[in-house]
């Protein structure tokens, strides 16, 4: 069993728009069942609907419109990423919003999704863990210092986030659920944008549509 845990960083709109947010970085760390690091995953992707990237998204990850120009598409980044992935794995991110994210995307690209179907939420653990209260979470800086992990490298990068979060799992790993999965379900006919929804539950149903 390996262990990725993924961050994201996304070209989100300063304005409402019916448009999603798109994803522009994918950092990965890929641990084996040891919780050794064994690999690395980064990719720039190209946005499909706002190619230029909002200043504050600029300004927040230091990400710059060349980096983005040069960058491979949606499709072609996810592929990429799922040969890196491998088979027998879990994925682990830090809150709840990157696994709605991809799935997002794929649905927009016509790409399947399964493979999205076993995800933690990191960030939703911990903060139980440490008896944050109840609708609180910690975020990663709050959860890095409780933790006493030194962040040696700016945060807001999706491969530098990946790194906090797989040592804040390293740490907590004897005190982790790893079945509490958000899981997928697959609906046919319907064309709606898939969203979370939560119950009172750790375990929780993500329903997405397929082609």
């Amino acid at each position: 069993m390996n262990y990725i845990i993924y961050d994201l960083e996304l070209n989100s709109k300063p304005f409402k728009s019916s448009l999603p947010n798109e994803i522009i970085e994918i950092g990965a760390v890929k641990l084996d069942s040891n919780l050794n690091e064994f690999d690395t995953f980064q990719a720039f992707i190209k946005p499909k609907y706002f190619k230029k990237l909002f200043p504050v998204v600029k300004r927040k990850t230091k990400i710059t419109q060349e980096d983005i120009n040069s960058a491979e598409n949606f499709k072609e980044v996810i592929t990429n990423f799922r040969n890196w992935i491998g088979d027998n794995y879990i994925l682990v991110s830090w809150g709840h919003d990157d696994i709605h994210h991809l799935v997002t995307g794929c649905k927009i690209n016509k790409l399947a999704s399964n493979w999205l179907k076993k995800n933690i939420d990191l960030q939703k653990q911990v903060s139980s863990i440490y008896n944050v209260p109840p609708g609180q979470r910690y975020s990663l800086e709050n959860a890095l210092n409780i933790l006493g992990i030194e962040a040696e490298e700016n945060l807001h990068r999706a491969l530098a986030d990946a790194r906090y979060t797989a040592q804040i799992f390293q740490k907590t790993f004897d005190s982790l659920d790893l079945n509490a999965f958000i899981s997928i379900e697959f609906r046919k006919k319907s064309k709606k944008i898939p969203r979370l929804k939560y119950g009172n539950k750790i375990k929780s149903k993500l329903k997405v549509d397929i082609e």
